[in-house]
Formats: C-alpha cells, structure tokens, sequence
C-alpha cells in the first residue's frame, strides 16, 4: 500500500525517538480501518513537544473517547467509539475508526464538540511532517520569507487534503497565524 508520506520521511522530520508505531490488532474487537491500520503500524504518528500522540500521554489513559471525555460531559453516539490519536496546538484529536477521518475535539455547552480536520491519518502525518520540513528551513534560514513559505505550505496542504484549512478557526490556521507572528 503506497502512502504520500514514507516512514523515511517520518523519522527524518522527527528523528527516531520521534515517531510511534502501534501494533496492527486483528481482534473481533477492532474498529479500525485497514488503511488506517496499516498506516498507524508503518508509518505512525510523531510525537513532539508541539504534537503529542496518545503514546505521549499518561499511559494509564484510556484511548476510547467515551471513557477519555465521559466525566467531563455528554459524549455524542456517533462519537462513541472514536479513538484518542493525540493533542495538536492544545486540542485533543481522534479518529473515526470505521471511516478513518481525525477530528478536532473541543468542549461544548452541553457535550463535546468535534470538527473534521483531516480525511485520514495519513493526511494528518502528511501536514506533520510537511510542516516540521518547514520548521527546520525556518531555523536554518533564520525566518527568511516566512509569510510566503507558510502560505505556499498551506497551498500544499489543501491540494492534499482540504479539511485542515477549511475551517477559520481550525488548528491549522491558528498555528499557521502564529509562525507568521514569530511566536513558533
């Protein structure tokens, strides 16, 4: 199965320690997509300081969303059975099992709310690790024409996927806004 993002390309942006695999699990009990699956045990997820995956976290956490959100409100049905991938510019993010997509989560009035950032993991490390290259061009240029290497990483993004840019308030835009204002 060939992805946009190699394993190479993974542990060059993050370095060895940097990344996280998860065992492909062919239970009854898993939920998981194949591609999904297949991508997660490959390729993983990094784990930095600026993108935390479930892997980072406190190991005694649960993964299932119900169980991560249950005592802090109303969990949505469709949401039940979401995965926990990790924290992006202090948002928790989970993944839709059956169809792949990673969501956004945030606290609502009543019961947590989500929007879809990615199509599918695989866009989600893609945009990672696509803008940790840009990171380290950054520091090497001293922050050299930062507003046109993030607009043209943005355009980069969107061709791939255009969920995380989508949405003007996403993680994305945020966290964009903030490299372009020095404070990355």
């Amino acid at each position: 199965m060939n992805f946009a993002v190699s394993p190479d390309e993974v542990r060059s942006a993050f370095g060895l320690t940097g990344v996280v695999y998860f065992p492909r699990c062919s239970g009854p009990h898993n939920q998981l997509n194949d591609r999904a699956a297949r991508f997660l045990s490959s390729i993983g997820l990094p784990d930095t300081e600026w993108f935390m995956s479930k892997a980072g976290l406190r190991a005694e956490d649960s993964i299932n969303l119900t169980e991560w959100y249950g005592d802090r409100g109303t969990v949505p049905k469709e949401c039940h059975d979401w995965l926990v991938l990790g924290m992006f510019a202090d948002t928790v993010l989970a993944l839709a099992p059956a169809t792949g997509t990673v969501y956004a989560l945030g606290d609502g009035e009543t019961q947590l709310v989500h929007t879809a950032l990615h199509r599918d993991v695989e866009s989600l490390v893609h945009s990672l690790t696509k803008f940790r290259i840009l990171q380290q061009e950054l520091e090497a240029s001293d922050g050299e024409d930062v507003e046109q290497r993030v607009d043209a990483l943005r355009a980069e993004i969107t061709e791939f996927d255009p969920l995380p840019f989508q949405d003007e308030g996403s993680q994305w835009h945020l966290t964009f806004e903030e490299v372009i204002d020095g404070i990355w």
